[in-house]
């Protein structure tokens, strides 16, 4: 190794921080020029970024789907004897799942609601449209139930009780 600062601070000239963590790589594992090697390395990921955008997306999804739906088989077991003296036991199931597929939406998409005062306080009627899977009509039933504690049903395709789970 050449003869370098013992610290990135000390010394006469100063060190950015990932010159300073180079530095420091080439010492501990003895490969020269690891700079030229990290660089090709963030190529790389900037280049594959798309595709695990693409893959990773539908996958989150995909476990939500089934850990939901695992989450109510342990939760209707656990309150099956409840369930027969008291009127309603899935309201704790119904905020967990709201809470999660609200955050998921929040985080990953961004997702908001606007214009809930608009919608009667009696049967109401709302018409939209959904892509591959039905991802947005969870977000915003899990929404509505968070703000109003509403239910909403859904008349769907049967396509959606083709899916798995």
């Amino acid at each position: 190794m050449s003869g370098g600062n013992e610290s990135c601070t000390a010394g006469p000239t100063s060190m950015s921080y990932l010159t300073c963590l180079t530095y420091i790589l080439e010492e501990w594992t003895g490969v020269e020029d690891i700079g030229d090697y990290l660089s090709y390395a963030f190529y790389i990921l900037w280049l594959l970024f798309p595709l695990v955008v693409v893959f990773v997306l539908p996958g989150v999804i995909i476990i939500l789907f089934y850990v939901s739906i695992l989450w109510l088989h342990i939760y209707k077991r656990k309150n099956e004897i409840k369930e027969a003296y008291s009127h309603d036991v899935w309201i704790g199931a119904r905020e967990m799942l709201a809470t999660i597929w609200d955050g998921h939406g929040r985080i990953w998409h961004g997702y908001e609601l606007h214009g809930v005062e608009n919608i009667p306080q009696g049967p109401g009627l709302v018409v939209f449209y959904h892509g591959a899977t039905p991802v947005d009509y969870i977000y915003f039933s899990a929404r509505l139930h968070i703000m109003k504690k509403r239910r909403c049903n859904v008349v769907a395709d049967h396509f959606v009780f083709r899916l798995p789970g």
